[in-house]
């Protein structure tokens, strides 16, 4: 049996989008979830695998039942092709998750057709009771978290965001997370090394859209908006402002105040569209110059709204004795020990 990566077949993950009966998982731990009872399952997977070098290729892993180590992770080879993602012997009822571990700045992921053996149907499975967006850049998506700084040249093969401090924090809540992530992105400023201000692609434009870089490779001028009551987050974990200091160190007199109103107006965006979340704004894996700003940002912003569901936290800059990552991003280690830090906060602000 054939089947179509739709909301009746399947648990959608993260932010996707829906082309012509195909399912886009774009974004960082994006995908899909189901069940059936049978012995094997395929997916046609579709990228835009030749338009990218070698380094950039999508990568997805396979999550068999309640798994917290894949069964599978590969990358698409060719932009489209058939790939076996279970297979038994005899019939049984199982759970598969397909999920996206490149992120979306770099080679598409996309769901063709799910491939059934021995099943007349496939059922989406349930929801978790809590759920959880993180809105991030590199460190969230994993960028370089299984390399060696200046030893390899950052490739996806070396991306791995379910060992990132957010799907672990996720993980072990045991809550649904959506992850709006982009390397290089900032609020006010992407990553520069000139200086100036890099504004192609900021998360205030981002946020907005279902995928934006999607449609904007379409040739699109009115982009898809994300509709919120998709996933309505109990708890937003905002991790920004890495690839912003880069822009405000070069000026921090005028740069630093300019990043404090974006960030202002940023968290005016994300809590209009999520008007009953918790809010926790971190910073520092990376660096700490701008924790001030954040919590004068966020301090404004608790006073002018009498919004006390805002909170800050600061983590540890990465140590050199823990590894450092793919330029000079955090390793492993590290991204266990912001886990480890965002869990008592999570527990002190939301009781879980």
């Amino acid at each position: 049996m054939r089947f179509k990566a739709k909301e009746d077949n399947v648990r959608l993950l993260g932010r996707t989008k829906l082309v012509d009966d195909i399912r886009y998982i774009n974004y960082t731990c994006s995908g899909i979830e189901f069940e059936f009872t049978g012995t094997s399952a395929s997916v046609v997977l579709c990228s835009n695998r030749s338009k990218w070098d070698e380094q950039f290729k999508a990568w997805v892993a396979v999550f068999i039942d309640d798994e917290c180590v894949p069964s599978k992770r590969f990358a698409l080879e060719s932009d489209e092709a058939v790939y076996k993602i279970y297979e038994t012997s005899t019939p049984r009822k199982v759970k598969i998750r397909l999920m996206k571990m490149s992120e979306a700045a770099f080679a598409k992921t996309a769901i063709k057709e799910i491939i059934i053996e021995g099943a007349n149907e496939i059922t989406p499975t349930t929801g978790k009771k809590h759920r959880i967006e993180f809105i991030g850049d590199s460190i969230t998506c994993g960028y370089g978290d299984e390399g060696v700084l200046d030893v390899d040249i950052f490739n996806t093969t070396q991306e791995n965001p379910w060992e990132a401090y957010a799907a672990k924090t996720a993980r072990h809540f045991n809550a649904d997370f959506n992850c709006v992530s982009w390397s290089g992105i900032g609020i006010i400023s992407g990553w520069t090394d000139s200086g100036d201000a890099n504004t192609d692609w900021l998360m205030p434009m981002l946020y907005k859209y279902t995928d934006a870089a999607m449609d904007n490779d379409a040739g699109k001028k009115e982009f898809e908006v994300w509709d919120n009551s998709k996933f309505e987050p109990h708890l937003i974990v905002i991790n920004l402002g890495t690839n912003d200091t880069s822009y405000t160190k070069v000026n921090e007199e005028e740069r630093v105040p300019e990043f404090v109103e974006g960030y202002y107006k940023f968290l005016e965006q994300v809590r209009l569209n999520n008007p009953r979340s918790e809010i926790i704004c971190a910073l520092g894996a990376m660096g700490q110059e701008l924790c001030p700003a954040i919590e004068t940002a966020v301090n404004r912003f608790k006073k002018d709204k009498d919004d006390s569901r805002v909170h800050t936290l600061v983590f540890d800059v990465q140590s050199e004795s823990d590894g450092i990552g793919t330029d000079s991003h955090p390793s492993l280690k590290t991204q266990d020990k912001m886990s480890k830090r965002l869990i008592a906060k999570v527990e002190e602000v939301m009781g879980w």
